[in-house]
C-alpha cells in the first residue's frame, strides 16, 4: 500500500471517528438532558462505536452534565454581549453616582449620630433628675416619713389587701386552668386537690395511689373560668385605686423636690 493510500485510510478513518464521536456526543447530551442514565442499549452502543465501557460511560455523562452546567451559566453570545454592555453601563454610573451617595450617608450618618448623642444624653438627664427626687424624697422631714409610713399601711391593709388576696387567687385559679405549668400530671392532679377536692379522683391500683381528673372537673372548671373573670374585672378598677391612694399619701415625701 502506498502512501497516499494509507493517508487516505487514515483520513477516512478520521471522518468516520469524528462522525461517531459527534453521534455519541449528541446522544450523552439528550441523556443527560432528560437527567436519566444511559440504557442498556446505549450502552451497547458506546460499546460497540467508541469501545466505552460502563466507567468511561460515567465520565463521558459528568463531562456533559458540566457542559450543560456551564452552557446555561454562558448563555449565548448574544447573552453575554448583553451582559457586557450591561456592565460597563453599571460600572459608569457607579463611579459618577458613588461620590454623590458617599457623601449624602456621611451626612445623615452625622445626623443619625447626632439625634442617639441627644436621645442619651436627654435619657441620662432623665434617669438623674428621678434618682435626684428619690434621694429627697428620702430626706424629707422625720415627721413626714413618719405621718406617710402610717397612711400607707392603713391602706395596705385595707385595699392593699384586697388587692394581694384578690392576685393570689386569681394566680391560683389561672394554675388549676393551665396543665402546661406542672412537669407532670401527677404535680397538676395534686395542686388541683389542694384547691379543688372535687376535682380529683383517687384510685389505688396494686396498693399505689393513683390521681386523675373526676367526673365533676368538667363542671368545676366551668365555675372556675367564670370566677376569674369576675376576679379580673373585679381587681383591674382595685390596682388602679390601690395606685392612685398610694401616690397621694407618699406625696408630702416631694417636700424637697
Amino acid at each position: 500500500m502506498t502512501t497516499t493510500e494509507i493517508d487516505s485510510l487514515v483520513s477516512d478513518v478520521a471522518v468516520d471517528f469524528a462522525e461517531e464521536m459527534s453521534l455519541a456526543d449528541n446522544l450523552l447530551r439528550e441523556i443527560a438532558s432528560e437527567n436519566r442514565q444511559a440504557t442498556y442499549a446505549e450502552l451497547v452502543y458506546f460499546q460497540k462505536h467508541l469501545g466505552w465501557d460502563v466507567r468511561e460511560v460515567n465520565s463521558q455523562m459528568r463531562r456533559m452534565n458540566n457542559v450543560l452546567r456551564f452552557q446555561a451559566i454562558a448563555g449565548s453570545p448574544s447573552d453575554r454581549e448583553a451582559s457586557k454592555a450591561e456592565a460597563i453601563t453599571s460600572a459608569k454610573i457607579m463611579e459618577t453616582e458613588s461620590p454623590k451617595l458617599q457623601t449624602k450617608i456621611e451626612e445623615l450618618q452625622t445626623k443619625l449620630s447626632a439625634l442617639e448623642r441627644d436621645a442619651r444624653l436627654s435619657s441620662k438627664r432623665v434617669e438623674e433628675q428621678s434618682a435626684a427626687v428619690d434621694n429627697l424624697r428620702k430626706l424629707c422631714p422625720l415627721h413626714i416619713a413618719t405621718s406617710v409610713r402610717h397612711a400607707v399601711g392603713t391602706i395596705e391593709a385595707s385595699i392593699g389587701r384586697q388587692v394581694h388576696d384578690g392576685e393570689s387567687r386569681e394566680q391560683e385559679l389561672e394554675c388549676c386552668l393551665d396543665r402546661s405549668r406542672y412537669a407532670s400530671d401527677e404535680s397538676y392532679h395534686e395542686m388541683l386537690r389542694r384547691s379543688f377536692p372535687g376535682a380529683v379522683s383517687i384510685n389505688n391500683e396494686n396498693r399505689i395511689r393513683k390521681l386523675s381528673l373526676s367526673p365533676e372537673w368538667p363542671s368545676i372548671k366551668a365555675a372556675i373560668e367564670v370566677e376569674l373573670a369576675g376576679l379580673r374585672s373585679e381587681l383591674a378598677p382595685l390596682r388602679k385605686q390601690h395606685a392612685e391612694m398610694i401616690a397621694h399619701a407618699e406625696k408630702p415625701l416631694s417636700f424637697y423636690a
